[in-house]
């Protein structure tokens, strides 16, 4: 019986054995592919990552292809085995590989059709138009193995808006200061800091976007003008934005209100200064169909107009209209008075040179329908290289201006006094009823523009209104009533008299002014006063300048002194700054103006009604002047400044109405990106 017992105890003790060998087995073979799966997902997800940001930085260099005006380009490989053997596909679509975070990543991009879309309502710039293209970048993550960790796809459009769709655009603090009766149906942007303030009323009606802070008051001072500031919302209704004691940062519940129409979006990133330069490689000076340059003779004081190609070369054009005097000439008879206050004051060149002459401008002068009518001959534009006035490249015309002073010069270098005058441009069209009218036409200059006169000024295409832009370090306007003989008078208390540098002892003589410029001597008989035009209004006092009724529409593009940003050389930048002066003028203010048109001139005052100047257009502001250095300053006969009729360009927002080489910023609007499968 023993025995037996014993048997029994044997055969349990072995089989509880057989069963713990099998328990462990077990156990061993989950732990391995417990730490198999393990470090498998954990490869995965770290191909993942490595091939997301491949992916992304791949999307980021076809963005970065569209600065400018360039587009990618390229060959996708085809869909059956892309990236093996030689199938690589081309240029920016064209497989790559990277090593990113130990794995290598390869990836190539595949472009469907663009298309011109209007945002939708409730995105970032709403009911704007964009060029719209959709890309896919696909990629493959390899383990350190050889082996697929991840494959994924990133699906993105890239959108191209056109700047001079907005109202107003910034690239740099914004400033609406005291602002005079504006009344923007455009959307408004900045890329940095608003400052909304009215000293009469400004009313937005399209979408206001910042990518800094939002301020009701001033910049340069801790102030809130009493006038109105209304934007639409949502609802297409006027809300008011009220003062505060001072300058108020406007809070996410006040801009809340406005349901998307007034609110912060990320940085833009912009077109850069450089690409506005005449320098080979710049986009500006590379695609222009006409160049003109001011050339300066050696180092001597003489200047010659001419043509040039891209590489600087002089193209001789003949005919009407090209001979010198007739579309091209230069002038020094122009003082500046704005600038003359950096230039008399001690300013300095780039070179470290004081020159007080320089405050009268080295001007390029274009009288721009005798110009066109020069190159609308046949043989001169085939000379330029275009087909005509017609010419539809890049959306029209390119013209560009600048001056040449020498290797030694400094034209491009810092503050200087040359400066590009555009005339006679109502009718942006020849004189020869036989050359076509231009589709659009863009004028560009690396230095001060002065617009004189009407510009573009028809009512519509019918009557010769054409998509034109002027894109320039600094824009003037001087009025249509400039080389017209005035009178220099002025109202003194209740009265009007004339005004003579000339002392006459007649029965009308009522007293003189010394401190204008030297003595003024008053006269009630009107006619007395002095009779002068052109340039020599310059040289006189505000009471000797006075404006003529002007209508200006163009697109404008030009640099903005900010507030609190302080002349040099070396500049100190204002941008960002708070309560520092000296103020910048504000939107209004952008165009700057030299002489009196009628308003807020004090005891000196105009002798009748304020004098319109009406402009109808779009104003981009991207950076601070390269050459102009002079401080804003109304009145103390610098300017007084005209009743202002402006309006956003509504033809601007269709695409073939916009001016050609439209400066524009891009941004990518991700769709999905997807993991097909981890391995």
């Amino acid at each position: 019986m023993k025995n037996r017992t014993e048997g029994v105890v044997l055969v349990v003790v072995l089989s509880l054995a057989a069963v713990l060998l099998v328990v462990l087995a077990t156990y061993s073979i989950v732990t391995v592919n417990n730490t198999r799966t393990s470090a498998s997902s954990g490869n995965a997800s770290a191909g993942f990552y490595a091939s997301e940001a491949a992916l992304n930085a791949r999307a980021e260099a076809v963005r970065q292809k569209f600065k400018g005006f360039e587009v990618p380009a390229g060959v996708t490989p085809s869909a059956a085995s892309p990236c093996q053997g030689t199938n690589k596909g081309l240029g920016d679509f064209a497989c790559q590989s990277n090593v990113v975070a130990g794995r290598t990543v390869t990836s190539y991009v595949e472009k469907g059709g663009s298309t011109t879309i209007t945002i939708p309502p409730g995105e970032d710039f709403e009911n704007l138009t964009a060029d719209e293209t959709p890309f896919t970048v696909r990629g493959q993550a390899l383990g350190t193995t050889g082996n697929p960790e991840a494959i994924t796809e990133l699906t993105f459009r890239s959108r191209l808006v056109p700047l001079f769709q907005f109202a107003v655009f910034f690239g740099k603090d914004l400033e609406f200061t005291n602002t005079a009766n504006l009344n923007l149906s455009g959307p408004v942007h900045t890329n940095g800091n608003l400052f909304l303030d009215a000293g009469a009323t400004l009313y937005i009606k399209g979408q206001t976007t910042a990518a800094g802070r939002l301020y009701r008051g001033w910049k340069h001072g801790n102030n809130c003008s009493a006038g109105t500031v209304q934007l639409d919302d949502a609802g297409n209704t006027a809300r008011t934005i009220p003062c505060g004691a001072g300058r108020t940062e406007l809070s996410s519940s006040t801009t809340n209100a406005f349901g998307g129409r007034l609110k912060r979006v990320p940085s833009l990133e912009l077109p850069e200064v450089a690409q506005l330069q005449p320098n080979p490689g710049a986009q500006y000076w590379d695609k222009a169909d006409i160049r003109i340059v001011l050339r300066r003779r050696g180092s001597s004081d003489n200047w010659d107009p001419m043509f040039v190609n891209a590489s600087k070369t002089i193209i001789n054009l003949s005919g009407v209209g090209c001979l010198l005097g007739e579309s091209l000439g230069t002038s020094t008879s122009f003082r500046d008075n704005r600038e003359a206050e950096y230039w008399e004051n001690g300013g300095r060149d780039a070179r470290g040179q004081q020159d007080a002459g320089r405050a009268n401008r080295r001007m390029l002068e274009i009288d721009v329908r005798q110009l066109l009518t020069c190159v609308g001959t046949p043989g001169n534009a085939s000379l330029l290289g275009i087909s005509g006035l017609a010419d539809e490249t890049d959306g029209g015309l390119v013209i560009y201006a600048t001056v040449e002073d020498g290797t030694t010069g400094i034209a491009q270098d810092g503050p200087n006094h040359y400066a590009v005058r555009l005339k006679n441009a109502a009718l942006l069209q020849s004189n020869n009823a036989f050359h076509p009218k231009p589709k659009g036409i863009t004028f560009v200059s690396d230095e001060a523009v002065f617009l004189q006169g009407n510009f573009n000024s028809s009512a519509d295409r019918a009557s010769g209104w054409i998509p034109a832009s002027v894109i320039s370090d600094t824009v003037n306007v001087i009025s249509a009533g400039w080389d017209g003989a005035t009178r220099c008078t002025t109202r003194y208390g209740t009265k009007t008299y004339g005004v003579s540098r000339t002392y006459r002892n007649i029965s009308s003589y009522a007293g003189f002014l010394n401190d204008l410029g030297g003595r003024w001597n008053f006269y009630t008989d009107l006619a007395q006063g002095d009779l002068v035009s052109g340039d020599a209004k310059s040289q006189l006092p505000l009471f000797c300048r006075y404006a003529g009724a002007t209508t200006i529409k163009a697109g404008i593009l030009s640099a903005t002194t900010s507030s609190g940003t302080i002349p040099g050389p070396p500049v100190q930048d204002g941008e960002g700054t708070l309560d520092r002066g000296p103020q910048s003028g504000g939107v209004h203010n952008m165009m700057r103006f030299h002489e009196d048109w009628g308003s807020n001139s004090g005891d000196l005052t105009y002798p009748g009604s304020a004098v319109t100047y009406t402009y109808t257009g779009s104003l981009v502001s991207l950076s601070q002047p390269l050459h102009a250095f002079g401080t804003f300053i109304l009145g103390n006969n610098r300017y007084q400044p005209p009743q202002r009729n402006w309006t956003f360009e509504e033809q601007f927002r269709r695409a073939e109405n916009l001016p050609p080489l439209t400066p524009r910023f891009v941004y990518l609007r991700q769709d999905n990106f997807t993991r097909q499968f981890e391995q």
